[in-house]
């Protein structure tokens, strides 16, 4: 299985930020929407911190993490 990831993108109409868990856990609805990157990524980084996977941000204003 390829490394699962937490990827951070701008909402595609401009309202916010997406966190998204790729690939996607089977059973389990961990992707979310969030209006500030702060929000964004502290899902992100609790994702991280319970699951141990990578985040990826690539929305340019945070640091990717490993």
């Amino acid at each position: 299985m390829a490394e699962r990831i937490i990827e951070i993108t701008y909402e595609p109409f401009g309202a916010g930020f997406d966190v998204k868990v790729i690939p996607r856990v089977e059973g389990e609805e961990l992707d979310a929407e969030f209006p500030t990157h702060k929000r964004a990524r502290g899902w992100a980084s609790g994702l991280r911190m319970t699951r141990g996977w990578r985040i990826v941000d690539r929305t340019g204003v945070g640091v990717d993490m490993k």
